[in-house]
């Protein structure tokens, strides 16, 4: 209807310029999935959301574990709620782990997860301002080849050798190496696939000539396996990475290596090799499978280039590991001499199967025992040697000469018992077989 304003027609406006029904949000106003500033919530339904949040974004789960340690400690130093952490509060935290003696990377990890908790997820700025602490630059520890040579002679078993090896033949971490599969391998495009290594991407490695006959016979005597280095738990699972770094660490005791040599060194010295041998810088980087390639120029600071073909470092040693022999044909004696020792070998029967005991006698003025080595067979043709700690025989090497102890801390040593123990193992099962197996009265 029209009206009179100030004596004229009055219409109201239509079309565009008519007046537009407000919009109501229905919706949450916060997209936080905690709403710190809406509700006051507890610590302990806090932790929980922010698990439930990093799981369906994909974190993996050692970046929730290590989320969900940083967030633990921060709150139980903090006591109080999440919504009442503020900038100084996150500063006194970081300042606190700096003065204990933190280190920048420990900083930064603290930084990173408080900044996604609080930021990001529950939309606060608890963490504006801060920059991620500068990290010292160190260079990484590089083994040269003679030292990788000595490292897989102290390896007690065919299978710790093959472990060692391959992270140096291939430059893989320890996580990937452990989880191979024997459908990764493919000896006809001579390379071994890496399945989701770091950052979930997919990578092909060189598959180097001196493992091939080893890994085509492992398949072939271990059809019914899926991981090439399975646990001996029950079930179908692959060895952990914490048992590959205990190989390495008392491979490079034996081995007598000064530095401090990591599962991680043995990706460095590949890479420091291969650029050594003349191989282009891009193709190093995608072996080893950096997104940047300045994180490969790392190992130009390292290498002495020489102009050489580009191959596996392992094929340039000249100790490759090649298969154990099917039936050695040495001394047939329960008991051998090797020098001033005697090695003796007692089969029993346990949990886990048939083991082996070895006892070693070391002859002299008194006559020194040394027992604790245990051999098992967990598949066939593959058999382990359990080493006990050197300190266990300390008081008893205090009795023998110094050219004995000199011995029994050498590598070779103990290859030389790993070729008498995979003899008289074999000795053993073909009797077994020739007859009947094994039994507890047998032994």
């Amino acid at each position: 209807m029209d009206t009179y304003v100030s004596g004229r027609p009055y219409r109201a406006p239509i079309g565009r310029y008519a007046p537009h029904v407000p919009v109501v949000d229905l919706l949450e106003r916060s997209h936080a999935v905690v709403d710190l500033k809406a509700t006051d919530v507890g610590v302990a339904e806090f932790c929980v959301r922010i698990e439930r949040e990093l799981k369906i974004r994909f974190y993996q789960p050692r970046s929730r574990k290590s989320y969900g340690v940083v967030l633990g400690g921060f709150l139980r130093w903090f006591e109080g709620t999440p919504a009442q952490v503020t900038r100084d509060d996150v500063r006194d935290w970081l300042e606190l782990l700096i003065d204990g003696g933190a280190t920048s990377s420990w900083v930064s990890v603290h930084l990173s997860a408080l900044r996604t908790i609080f930021d990001k997820m529950c939309g606060r700025d608890v963490t504006f301002g801060l920059v991620t602490p500068r990290r010292s630059s160190q260079l990484p520890c590089v083994l040269s080849a003679n030292e990788v040579r000595r490292l897989l002679l102290a390896a007690p078993s065919w299978r710790d050798k093959l472990l060692l090896g391959l992270m140096y033949a291939t430059g893989m971490r320890v996580s990937e190496v452990v989880q191979l599969r024997f459908v990764d391998v493919d000896f006809d495009r001579s390379c071994i696939r890496v399945v989701q290594g770091k950052g979930r991407r997919d990578r092909e490695v060189m598959l180097p000539q001196s493992f091939t006959p080893l890994l085509r016979g492992l398949r072939v005597m271990n059809q019914a396996e899926d991981f090439l280095f399975p646990s001996r738990e029950v079930g179908s699972r692959h060895l952990s990475a914490r048992t590959a770094q205990r190989i390495m660490k008392r491979a490079v005791d034996l081995a007598e290596i000064g530095k401090p040599a990591t599962c991680h060194a043995l990706r460095h010295s590949f890479a420091t090799h291969l650029l050594e041998s003349g191989t282009d810088i891009r193709f190093i980087q995608k072996l080893l499978g950096h997104l940047r390639l300045e994180t490969t120029t790392l190992y130009t600071r390292l290498a002495q280039m020489r102009p050489e073909h580009a191959t596996s470092p392992m094929d340039l040693l000249s100790m490759a590991p090649t298969p154990a022999p099917a039936a050695p044909a040495l001394a047939t004696a329960k008991q051998t001499s090797v020098g001033r020792m005697k090695i003796e070998l007692r089969f029993a029967h346990d949990a886990q199967g048939l083991r082996g005991d070895v006892v070693i006698a070391v002859h002299g003025d008194p006559v020194v025992v040394l027992a604790g080595i245990v051999c098992r067979e967990p598949r066939p043709g593959f058999l382990s040697i359990e080493l006990p700690s050197l300190k266990s025989w300390a008081t008893r090497l205090s009795f023998c000469d110094h050219e004995v102890r000199e011995r029994l801390v050498n590598g070779r040593f103990y290859e030389e018992l790993r070729t008498y123990l995979a003899t008289r193992w074999q000795q053993k099962l073909l009797a077994a077989n020739g007859s009947r197996l094994p039994t507890r009265s047998d032994v």
